[in-house]
């Protein structure tokens, strides 16, 4: 997922909210949720993560799948979309307003959002315009459809708008906030080598060459026509 360790610390509903947090982020890649991919994300013990989601399936929150595998349920799935919306609200309030720099705020918004209530939220949406998207791109409707596609799908000399930075880890966010690689940026593929690993991009009239792993972690929109 890209993100740093959580190191989770608090207890009560703020632990919860982190889990299904988690668990959402997890459960829609290819390789599901797990005990081990939840405890390196929280930064907590496997026996911690068994602990909680013994909890949180005696509550109706999650389910139990095959081979240690486990999934929202659909109650748990609406918690986890409202944290995600104040997270990503309160991203956007740190960017804009107070002009937290964008490799900061995935953190900050960490702890904002436990904090928020569900009138300040609506407040703060109407404060900022009911924005659609946070600064990273990601939509604030954690339940809209995703029709993007990896930067390292493109074909070369082909032109797409960047739409979202997957990766939220405060060095990846610089690094390529740095070279004008963020949401919004027109980007055209001018090179890959010869094994594929490495693409040459073009952002704002410069080249950059970007490992394939990375480019995979940015998400563009509407390829356009050959340059």
């Amino acid at each position: 997922m890209g993100a740093r360790p959580l190191v989770v610390r608090h207890t009560g509903s703020h632990a919860v909210e982190e889990y299904l947090e988690a668990i959402h982020r997890f459960g829609a890649t290819a390789e599901g949720a797990s005990t081990t991919r939840l405890a390196e994300h929280l930064g907590v013990a496997p026996a911690s993560v068994t602990g909680m989601l013994r909890r949180l399936r005696e509550t109706g929150l999650i389910t139990y799948r095959k081979y240690g595998e486990f999934a929202l349920t659909a109650e748990g799935e609406a918690r986890a979309h409202n944290l995600i919306r104040r997270h990503r609200l309160a991203e956007r309030l740190l960017t804009d307003v107070l002009k937290v720099p964008l490799e900061e705020a995935h953190d900050e918004a960490c702890r904002l959002e436990h904090a928020l209530s569900p009138q300040l939220e609506a407040r703060l949406a109407t404060a900022l315009g009911s924005p659609e998207s946070c600064p990273h791109g990601h939509p604030i409707d954690a339940a809209a459809e995703d029709h993007t596609l990896p930067l390292a799908d493109l074909p070369e000399n082909r032109r797409a708008v960047i739409a979202r930075l997957e990766d939220e880890t405060p060095a990846r966010v610089r690094y390529l906030s740095e070279r004008g690689l963020v949401p919004g940026a027109r980007v055209v593929v001018r090179k890959r080598d010869s094994l594929g690993e490495v693409l040459v991009v073009e952002v704002n009239g410069q080249t950059h060459s970007l490992a394939l792993a990375l480019a995979r972690t940015l998400r563009i929109r509407r390829p356009g026509g050959a340059q």
